[in-house]
């Protein structure tokens, strides 16, 4: 039976539904991780700036440091979905008690808005196997989707409100119309693959680097018609500028309110940051393929995707024209930035798939011509080895992000500390709030506040950027010294202090671990509580009874 003939239209639509039923399965288990507390420190920017989106009546974001347009506008028209939602079922009777709803239990807008980049985290999955089917055929196609739909990295952001899934959607969407300019060469592919383009930049600005695979189709069309040079190239420029449109149309406050544009990109090109800080060029690229694409592929996938691009390259014009410089460039431009973030490298994730999908269909050719009847079997133990890392990392992290160590932290306070007292947490421990505890937060220049006040009053985004000024994060090493004093809390939790000290050269100044080592020393560290491979994630935390605290 060839190919063609075994991947008929109904076992290929069976084969894909499976396939997005698993990765469906990999992303909505563990989705309302750390709920109601809050763990991700751009989550709350994401999705307060929605909420003001809505209560404002506004279509300006104020904050485009990613720029994150398309993100905000789609966890705002969610927000109004669940708040019409609200309306028909009588949970709230109008805006103010939908917002006094949302402030007591964040769940309630975190998990929708969760729910809407998980299923931009599908689409991804689904766009995979579209743009393999088209380049190599069905087969690879649905091995590039399964393991997209395993891979660890793609799983975890698919469950974190960002703007990296929403944008892999629009680089893959722009691929695809970077294919059908290789295959028709009309305007209409040209004007659509721009429109895409727009969108990804209005999503996250690397996602502009995608003009290399509208331009690669371009030069692909070329090289199979000649004669329709002047043709092409001309609409390439068309491409170019309909990009642009739409780059504004999706977001006219990048024209609107440019002074914000400048502010926040002068703010996102900092040279160091806590955790993330990179080591140039040579090393910040190992760290991506060892820490990053190795754990997000596996192994034998990774080898597989290497392998695959030199493969793929040599049977497909498209791919070597368009995808091996894309993946190449957008490689080299993460590898030689200040910082370093694992979720850069998502949107490779599914170029890398398609990659060792190519790979793997190579070897398993390579089998069923000499090995016959025996060939399914090797296939079948193969595709064990290859999946089986990635099974086994995405259920590990899972269980990590569900019994983070910030959730064991909670169930300390909740077990030792007496309701009434006063706990400082360096992260947003609503899973606290209306228990007792009289909570407060560190925020830079506005010292420790009372979380219970400020979510009563339905404290915005835009407060807390005040207090935050230009400091990269809000924890009580950035805090300010003279305010320190203020914090009359009976205990803190502090989850960044481990972090500085692994740190320590790197920092200009050492105000950050003076903060905390005064601290500590007006107390004693009464819990330590760290993390562990495949059971428990997050920071080490360190939960300090100061002094004068009653026992």
């Amino acid at each position: 039976m060839s190919e063609q003939d075994y991947w008929s239209p109904a076992r290929t639509r069976w084969c894909l539904a499976a396939v997005l039923l698993i990765a469906a399965a990999a992303r909505i288990h563990g989705l309302a991780f750390g709920l109601p507390a809050l763990y991700d420190p751009d989550e709350p920017l994401f999705v307060l700036n929605a909420v003001k989106l809505v209560h404002d009546r506004t279509l300006n974001p104020g904050w485009f440091g990613h720029p994150g347009t398309t993100t905000l506008y789609a966890l705002a028209v969610v927000d109004m979905i669940v708040f019409g939602v609200g309306l028909l079922t009588g949970a709230w009777v109008d805006g103010a008690s939908f917002g006094r709803a949302i402030y007591g239990n964040a769940a309630l807008i975190w998990l929708p808005n969760r729910g809407f980049i998980l299923l931009c985290g599908l689409l991804c999955v689904w766009l995979t196997y579209r743009v393999g089917r088209r380049l190599f055929g069905p087969g690879t196609g649905l091995i590039a989707a399964l393991l997209l739909a395993l891979d660890p990295l793609h799983v975890k952001y698919s469950q974190i409100i960002r703007t990296d899934v929403q944008a892999t959607v629009f680089i893959l969407l722009s691929v695809l119309a970077a294919i059908d300019i290789v295959r028709r060469g009309a305007r209409s592919s040209y004007v659509i693959a721009g429109i895409w383009l727009g969108l990804a930049v209005a999503t996250k600005w690397p996602s502009g680097l995608a003009v290399i695979t509208i331009a690669g189709g371009c030069l692909t069309r070329i090289a199979d018609h000649p004669d329709e040079r002047r043709v092409q190239f001309g609409r390439l420029v068309l491409a170019g500028i309909v990009g642009l449109a739409a780059l504004i149309a999706a977001s006219p406050f990048l024209v609107l309110d440019y002074p914000a544009v400048i502010r926040d990109l002068t703010a996102e090109g900092r040279p160091y940051h806590l955790g993330a800080t990179g080591h140039g060029f040579a090393r910040n690229a190992g760290w991506y393929l060892t820490t990053c694409l190795w754990p997000a592929l596996g192994p034998i996938g990774l080898v597989l995707a290497i392998g695959g691009m030199v493969i793929a390259a040599r049977h497909n014009r498209f791919f070597a024209v368009a995808l091996v410089p894309f993946i190449g460039v957008y490689f080299v431009v993460i590898s030689s930035q200040a910082l370093i973030w694992d979720r850069w490298s998502v949107p490779l994730l599914p170029f890398l798939s398609l990659a060792a999908g190519v790979a793997a269909v190579t070897v398993y050719r390579a089998i069923r011509r000499r090995a016959g009847r025996i060939a399914p079997l090797a296939a079948g133990a193969a595709a064990v080895l290859v999946a089986a890392p990635l099974v086994a990392t995405t259920v590990a992290r899972a269980n990590e992000r569900v019994h983070d160590t910030r959730r064991a932290s909670t169930a300390w306070i909740r077990a030792h500390v007496p309701p009434g007292r006063r706990v400082l947490a360096e992260y947003l421990a609503l899973d606290l709030l209306n228990r007792g505890w009289k909570m407060q937060f560190p925020v830079g220049d506005g010292g420790c506040v009372d979380v219970d006040a400020n979510v009563n009053a339905h404290i915005d985004y835009a407060k807390i950027d005040r207090w935050r000024g230009k400091r990269p994060i809000i924890d009580l090493g950035t805090m300010n010294p003279a305010t320190l004093p203020a914090c009359l809390a009976d205990y803190a939790v502090l989850v960044d202090y481990d972090r500085y000290l692994a740190e320590e050269d790197r920092f200009r100044y050492v105000q950050e671990i003076d903060n905390y080592r005064r601290l500590i020393a007006s107390g004693s560290v009464v819990a330590t509580i760290a993390p562990e491979a495949g059971v428990r994630g997050g920071p080490v935390v360190r939960i300090v009874r100061l002094a004068g605290a009653p026992r």
